[in-house]
């Protein structure tokens, strides 16, 4: 789940893991990101709702093209 409720935790939603991808020394392609916190994800949706939400937030720069994720500066 991407927001925590009443039955999801802060741990098992989005927001929560958010602090996994940001604590990573980049720049990753996006495949070695997730291979390094795969464990953490339940699936690849939750990984790239939490990539795009740190990409809509501003802490993340994602070049499509060479698919390098950087932290934004």
């Amino acid at each position: 789940m991407i927001t925590p409720s009443k039955f999801i935790t802060l741990q098992q939603s989005i927001l929560g893991r958010l602090p996994l991808l940001l604590a990573l020394p980049p720049p990753y392609t996006i495949h070695q990101l997730y291979k390094y916190v795969e464990d953490d994800f339940p699936d690849i949706n939750e990984f790239i709702y939490a990539v795009d939400a740190l990409h809509v937030l501003g802490k993340l720069d994602v070049d499509l093209e060479s698919g390098i994720v950087r932290h934004a500066a």
